[in-house]
Order: C-alpha cells, then sequence, then structure tokens
C-alpha cells in the first residue's frame, strides 16, 4: 500500500461548516480552522474523499480549495443529513439524575 491511498482506509470526518477534514478518531471539541463545535464535523464518504484527492493531487488534503470542494459534494450528496457526530449530553438533559 502506497502512503498516498492511506487515506482509504481512515475514518473521515468533516466539518460541515468550513471543509476541514481530520481523519482517524473523533474529532476535537472544536474545529481547528473555524472553532464550530464538533456537533458540525460529519462522516465523510471515502469515494468522494478520492475524488477530490484526484482532483487536486498537488496541495494538501486541508488547501482551501480542497475545502471548498468538499463543502460543494457534502451539499451536492447530501452528506450532513446522512451522517452526524454526536455530541455530548448530560445528564440532565437525558433524564439521568445527578443527584445519585
Amino acid at each position: 500500500m502506497t502512503e498516498s491511498n492511506t487515506y482509504m482506509y481512515a475514518l473521515l470526518w468533516t466539518c460541515s461548516v468550513c471543509g476541514y477534514m481530520k481523519e482517524g478518531g473523533q474529532p476535537k471539541m472544536e474545529c481547528p480552522t473555524c472553532a464550530s463545535y464538533k456537533t458540525s464535523f460529519v462522516s465523510f464518504p471515502q469515494h468522494l474523499e478520492k475524488e477530490i484527492r484526484e482532483v487536486f493531487p498537488d496541495i494538501p488534503p486541508n488547501h482551501k480549495d480542497a475545502r471548498a470542494k468538499r463543502m460543494a459534494l457534502i451539499a451536492e450528496h447530501d452528506v450532513k443529513k446522512k451522517s452526524t457526530l454526536a455530541g455530548r449530553i448530560l445528564p440532565a438533559a437525558s433524564g439521568n439524575a445527578m443527584d445519585n
């Protein structure tokens, strides 16, 4: 396996606000590019990321042009509605008693 193809085996998270992409485990609490909360991240399909990498083979994955293309693909394929990252739910909001 070549190094350029390793992204095809990783879980891809994309900020639905700015198009920032993170490979691997869950994103941090805020997007490092636009500071949106982690619930703005969606699971980005690998076949769409492959399309971006083929269009922009010589730029980093989080270059502004790659992020713009990612945002266009999110809108075109309705990725935002299909896959989101759940945020933390406080015990009071989930109905669990905090006094125990």
